[in-house]
């Protein structure tokens, strides 16, 4: 047998993201302040890609959970993925309106047209005062706290 190190190396780098990603945020939140334990986070988009329904093999759903994990309580919104996928796949409950309340820290994770097309002062609307923004593509420039 041919071990492939390389592919397999990748595999693992890519296992871990949604670990790494959650961590970098909360070592984000923790350092501008935000109360980490029981945090409220808003989390926009959670198919593959962008302005697509598809949620097989979505990373954003390991983020997701390892934040479940480090106690916070996420909301997550995607206006392009089914609901019942979500539940049955992620167990993840979409909801149903990304604008209705602020959250601790709000994360662009999909930046799908919909949430662009809100604009980049809407999206940092929703950060409550204390908060954080992150911005896991680099969309939203200079207004997000952390970006990856």
């Amino acid at each position: 047998g041919y071990h492939p190190q390389v592919i397999l190396a990748g595999r693992r780098i890519n296992d871990g993201m949604g670990a790494y990603v959650a961590q970098e945020t909360v070592k984000n939140m923790i350092a501008n302040g935000v109360q980490v334990k029981g945090a409220k986070v808003n989390v926009l988009g959670l198919t593959f890609k962008e302005n697509c329904p598809d949620l097989r093999n979505s990373k954003v759903a390991d983020v997701i959970a390892e934040l479940q994990a480090l106690g916070h309580q996420v909301a997550v919104h995607d206006p392009h993925a089914d609901g019942a996928e979500a539940l049955l796949e992620y167990g993840l409950h979409l909801a149903g309106d990304a604008f209705e309340q602020t959250y601790d820290m709000v994360f662009l994770a999909v930046p799908h047209k919909y949430y662009l097309a809100a604009g980049v002062e809407r999206i940092a609307a929703l950060v409550a005062p204390g908060g954080t923004l992150a911005d896991l593509k680099g969309v939203l420039g200079e207004r997000a706290d952390w970006r990856l």
